[in-house]
């Protein structure tokens, strides 16, 4: 395996691991902003705002990073 071959294959398994992360991190978004419903008040507002920001926030940084990814790998391949 040379080394264009290796880097898109590392590019390949990044992708799939950042998608994972954004499935966790949504997860675990959801879970708080449903456990928040237990609290009262501002703070149940706070963190159920606070998970929804986050969960959205890294899903665009993940879409962002992984469409740049595909750039990437659709370059390497059409240079092989």
């Amino acid at each position: 395996m040379d080394k264009k071959q290796f880097t898109i294959a590392q590019l390949r398994q990044d992708k799939i691991i950042y998608a994972v992360e954004a499935c966790a991190t949504n997860l675990a978004c959801l879970l708080v902003f449903f456990l928040a419903s237990f609290f009262d008040g501002s703070l149940r507002n706070i963190l159920g705002i606070g998970a929804i920001v986050v969960g959205v926030s890294y899903t665009i940084f993940m879409g962002i990073g992984n469409f740049m990814r595909l750039q990437k790998i659709k370059k390497l391949e059409s240079s092989q």
